[in-house]
């Protein structure tokens, strides 16, 4: 059965079909989640919750030959989603540039057109995908991607003509079945030559492990190996913090480290502490040892310290500003052992526009065209100052990610203005049940999720974050596949077949969100939407009482073929709604089982006490904002551009006239802008 058959026969709602589909992209999903959130625990919960969504959307999915790049979205979104939601970190745009940049670009042999797409560059590719397979206009592209109809159009054209001359190559490529297999063979030994390489110029402890080494290639970074070493009896991903338990190297095809991150805490417990200027030393000294010429061509930039010590940037300069995703950074520990490092080397010179648009223009635009929108949102403890994330009322600025030309020639794209482009939907207020005991032990959230601990045993648990522990039960007759092979693959299987994974909240035991992933049966009933409504809102009255007074629950249809239903639940106080957060359950029709549960710990005695009332109006807010606005000239990543090396375009952003920070929120109390 191809790909496109078993992709039919999942969306009919066959387990199996689905989990070959998954099992044959794992590797793939891993490797896309860890490019985007750098960590392996981090990527683990990304790809879970993107198989967990790909399970309830696959219905919905109107063409299955696209399945592939349907899912590797689902995983980007996923990532982004855990960056912005999970940590709630106030966004570096340097480091959304190096997310940008990431490719996932692979050759799937079976499906010709696919694989032609896939050679495509990153943008390309997404304009792509959301112009025929997600029926989206150019418009509605410009808005989601936050960039020019204009450029959307030169992508699209240009993305065209490549995939033309990519299906041609691809075509003839399939043909020859003994050339993969010979292709295999070269990948294997390029890894084998770079784990020799790695293990030859780097130290690596004796008590160290082999966990994971993989090798791949694409059109965009040629080739990437990714090792892995933990410490012996220690688990890779979910070792207790402050231990050492592992070391993980990236290095390129031509042999060059790409990165290089290792946990250093127990080695310098006993050494002494050393000045700020002495760690730059010690990290300098790491990287002329792999790039003797690297402080010739990159400027220190910026420093930022951090719990352990400190980051250095070092990076590419034209017009005195600073290129993206260009130079290096290496992490140093307060005790001077370089505990991380990240070379994105040297990029090709921008093109200095003739004359720059006066300012003055740019800020009458933005006066013109700035609205405001009432919302509550959670506001970052570290932009507080304060010791918890806070649930505030504020105006939201629509321009606050928004980035303005700065070359003269490019006056007209002024006039290009944002679509709004959202879902519409009809939301319901949730009627409340009947109280009932809540759910607030371990043994309790076991029973309610029907695993009984004589046929499940606990893998592992860690601290996710300050609020959040995890937890991986796996049935105990489950068997594994012992092999050698040590790819993100394997790895990823090894780790998360026939798991059942929970998120419970420390303070309060509350549950937060759970997956299965593990193959359960059909059943033999067929409970209409409203039964498994009715099975989600009991979940809910057990797990989150407090939340209750706050649901509304998005109206969908019943779902026709799929054995699962769905509901996503918004929250919301007096009819202003607490963005980016939001609660989501899965049940299953035919067993009445609860399949997943996706949310984030809300601190309902702040939804108590918020004001929901502005005590200044949308005028007052954009007067106080105008009032401050400045505008910062910097160079953007222009992802429109072909090849390894980046395009960049000069823009100015909007900042405080004092801070130069960015603004985003205006709180609609006080007239504080954050």
């Amino acid at each position: 059965m191809n790909q496109f058959e078993r992709v039919r026969e999942a969306q009919a709602g066959n387990r199996a079909a689905f989990l070959s589909l998954i099992e044959e992209q794992q590797d793939r999903l891993y490797r896309i989640a860890y490019y985007y959130v750098r960590q392996e625990m981090d990527a683990e919960d990304v790809v879970h919750e993107a198989i967990y969504r790909a399970l309830v959307g696959l219905p919905k999915l109107k063409q299955p030959q696209f399945f592939t790049t349907w899912l590797i979205r689902i995983v980007i979104n996923c990532a982004m989603t855990a960056l912005n939601k999970r940590q709630r970190l106030v966004v570096d745009e340097r480091y959304v540039d190096e997310l940008q940049q990431v490719s996932v670009t692979e050759h799937d042999d079976r499906i010709d057109l696919l694989a032609a797409v896939d050679q495509l560059e990153s943008r390309q590719r997404q304009v792509i995908a959301f112009k025929y397979w997600q029926d989206m206009t150019i418009e509605e592209i410009a808005n989601l991607l936050r960039m020019p109809s204009g450029t959307i159009k030169t992508i699209l054209h240009r993305g065209l003509k490549a995939l033309r001359k990519n299906y041609s190559f691809t075509e003839e490529a399939t043909r020859s079945e003994s050339a993969t297999v010979s292709e295999q063979d070269r990948l294997q030994q390029r890894l084998v030559t770079l784990k020799e390489l790695a293990e030859a110029r780097i130290d690596i402890p004796q008590t160290y492990e082999l966990t994971i080494a993989d090798y791949q290639e694409d059109k965009r970074e040629a080739g990437r190996a990714t090792f892995l070493w933990t410490k012996q009896g220690a688990d890779p991903v979910w070792g207790e913090s402050g231990k050492d338990t592992g070391m993980s190297l990236v290095f390129g095809s031509q042999e060059e480290l790409l990165e290089y991150t290792i946990d250093v805490a127990e080695a310098a417990r006993d050494l002494p502490v050393l000045t700020q200027e002495e760690l730059r030393l010690h990290g300098e000294e790491f990287v002329l040892i792999h790039y003797p010429t690297a402080l010739k061509q990159f400027s220190l930039t910026r420093m930022k310290t951090i719990e352990s010590g400190t980051i250095f940037f070092y990076e590419q300069i034209v017009m005195d500003l600073p290129l993206p995703s260009s130079g290096f950074r290496v992490t140093v520990h307060q005790s001077g052992m370089v505990s991380g490092f990240h070379y994105f080397g040297k990029q090709k010179k921008p093109k200095i526009p003739e004359k720059l648009m006066e300012k003055e223009q740019i800020l009458q635009h933005i006066e013109k065209t700035v609205k405001v929108d009432l919302q509550l949102t959670y506001v970052p403890k570290a932009v507080l100052n304060g010791a918890q994330d806070e649930i505030r009322l504020v105006y939201e600025l629509d321009n606050c990610w928004r980035s303005y030309p700065a070359d003269e020639k490019e006056v007209a794209k002024l006039s290009e203005e944002a679509v709004e482009w959202e879902e519409q939907a009809v939301w319901l207020p949730v009627p409340l049940r009947p109280k009932a005991a809540a759910v607030r032990t371990l043994e309790e959230v076991q029973a309610l999720l029907g695993m009984d601990s004589k046929l499940y045993q606990l893998l592992r648990n860690a601290d996710i974050d300050e609020e959040i522990s995890s937890f991986v039960w796996r049935r105990r007759d489950w068997q594994s596949t012992d092999s050698e092979d040590r790819s993100f693959r394997t790895f990823f299987r090894t780790r998360s077949a026939g798991t059942v994974k929970v998120m419970i909240h420390k303070r309060t035991g509350a549950l937060v969100s759970f997956s299965r992933f593990e193959d359960c049966p059909p059943g033999e009933k067929r409970l209409s939407r409203n039964e498994c409504l009715d099975i989600a809102l009991q979940f809910v009255a057990r797990t989150r009482p407090e939340l209750e007074p706050y649901l509304w629950l998005r109206h969908q249809e019943e779902e026709g073929e799929t054995d699962q239903e769905l509901f996503e639940f918004r929250i919301g106080v007096q009819g202003v709604w607490l963005r980016r957060e939001s609660l989501r359950i899965v049940v299953n029709k035919t067993t009445g089982l609860l399949e997943g549960m996706d949310s984030s710990f809300i601190n309902t005695t702040q939804l108590e006490t918020v004001e929901t009332t502005p005590l200044i109006d949308e005028r007052k807010a954009l007067q106080i904002y105008r009032e401050v606005l400045d505008l910062k000239l910097e160079w953007q990543t222009d992802y429109s551009g072909r090849g390894k090396n980046h395009r960049y375009r000069l823009v100015y952003r909007q900042v405080h006239r004092y801070s130069q920070r960015e603004m985003q929120w205006i709180d609609a109390r006080t007239g504080e802008l954050i």
